[in-house]
């Protein structure tokens, strides 16, 4: 499954670890939909959710980037990102937001190595729609089937699935063949 041309990688837990206190991000983001007069049970990805289905996303993302932004900047570089290939197209398609995603990039010395980031606010829909995923390899100029997806969670698993593109576990990942 590592004979790709190019790989795509979530961000957070997979090649760095944001210093984000998500409980005060899903705060901020919960007093801006109150600001707003929307309901804000349910958990931060909820929130957000509704935030977009309610023509919101301006006010939430302004608070969750508060967090990130900040959060970016003060994480932790994970093994894995010392393995990102120089000489394969490279992406990132993060639940993060576009910019905190370049932030951390660019906090580890990343960005010359990753040719497109995708995050929660390029687009209308995030993971584990496919579409943000599909988004990062279009960019990247190769087909789904010949990219994987590197992430840590269920959904990065699910997004994979819904876009048609070999997954691997970051904690398994050998690299690219």
């Amino acid at each position: 499954m590592t004979n790709r041309t190019a790989v795509v990688y979530d961000l957070d837990g997979t090649l760095v670890r944001l210093a984000v206190d998500w409980a005060a991000a899903g705060r901020a983001v919960a007093t801006a939909l109150d600001d707003e007069g929307v309901a804000t049970d349910g958990d931060l990805w909820t929130m957000v959710d509704r935030a977009r289905s309610e023509g919101l996303t301006e006010p939430v993302e302004r608070a969750l980037a508060r967090h990130e932004e900040p959060g970016a900047r003060n994480s932790e570089r994970l093994p894995l990102a010392d393995g990102v290939p120089r000489d394969r197209p490279v992406g990132v398609c993060s639940l993060n937001g576009e910019r905190a995603a370049q932030i951390a990039l660019d906090e580890h010395e990343l960005s010359d190595r990753v040719d497109a980031v995708v995050g929660r606010d390029t687009l209308d829909s995030q993971k584990p729609h496919p579409e943000p995923l599909l988004l990062a390899i279009d960019r990247l100029g190769v087909d789904p089937e010949d990219a994987i997806f590197v992430g840590d969670s269920a959904s990065d698993e699910q997004t994979a699935h819904r876009a048609g593109v070999a997954f691997a576990w970051a904690s398994e990942f050998d690299g690219l063949d």
